[in-house]
């Protein structure tokens, strides 16, 4: 059983270094996939490929974000799988599986061909800052996250190889998709870890909606502040 992961990183360097060396110990090949960084996540990328070539540095591209991205790398490895493959469809650099990602997909029965996610969301509250926790590296902070929001969510991340898939690049997944596993897999999700990212990431997908990217609608906020939760409103994790 080979699982091959498509991952789209846009200056992620903070978590990268930690996240995709963890990928590698269920993915057979991560697929890269670069949306113009220009915080060395690129050339990090470039240099754990040099010595590990199970990560594949598919392609950088410079322009807005669309969801077709993952589609082409798809496209572009599809003919290596074989049935009984599985796809992670949607690798994120700031996600991490914290189980034996390759036994749980294969004890999912073969009649399901689609795995979701049950992510514990992380989050730096208002008291985190106040507090001075963060020290801005994320190896060190890591362990100093305890909140999380209140509610876990669950989104499509694995789906069977099959030969009839097809990923065009305006959709967000292959299709047919097929019958979803009943059981989640879990997933630590860190996708604010220090004021420095979360300014990179609110600026980021500013101007990724501006340039019609049509995704990012849930980016509602004002700056990078809003990112931030008081305590009371969190599920304590830890």
């Amino acid at each position: 059983m080979k699982v091959y992961s498509l991952l789209v990183v846009k200056d992620e360097a903070d978590v990268l270094a930690l996240s995709l060396p963890d990928a590698l110990r269920w993915s057979d090949k991560v697929i890269v996939i670069d949306n113009g960084s220009t915080d060395g996540t690129w050339e990090l990328v470039q240099r754990l490929a040099a010595n590990d070539p199970r990560v594949v540095p598919f392609l950088r591209y410079e322009g807005p974000f669309h969801i077709g991205l993952r589609a082409r790398a798809f496209r572009a490895f599809r003919h290596e799988m074989r049935c009984g493959d599985w796809w992670c469809v949607r690798l994120d650099a700031d996600e991490f599986f914290p189980g034996d990602v390759r036994a749980f997909l294969a004890r999912v029965p073969w009649y399901r061909s689609t795995v979701k996610k049950q992510s514990t969301d992380y989050v730096v509250t208002h008291e985190d800052l106040d507090e001075g926790l963060l020290s801005g590296d994320f190896a060190t902070d890591r362990e100093r996250l305890h909140y999380a929001l209140p509610h876990m969510r669950a989104e499509r991340r694995f789906m069977r190889h099959s030969p009839l898939l097809v990923w065009l690049d305006r959709w967000r997944y292959p299709h047919p998709w097929g019958s979803v596993a009943r059981e989640q897999i879990p997933v630590d999700h860190y996708q604010y870890r220090s004021v420095a990212q979360m300014q990179r990431r609110y600026a980021n997908r500013q101007q990724a909606k501006a340039d019609g990217c049509g995704s990012f609608s849930h980016e509602t906020g004002s700056g990078w502040r809003d990112y931030l939760l008081p305590r009371d409103a969190c599920r304590k994790v830890r």
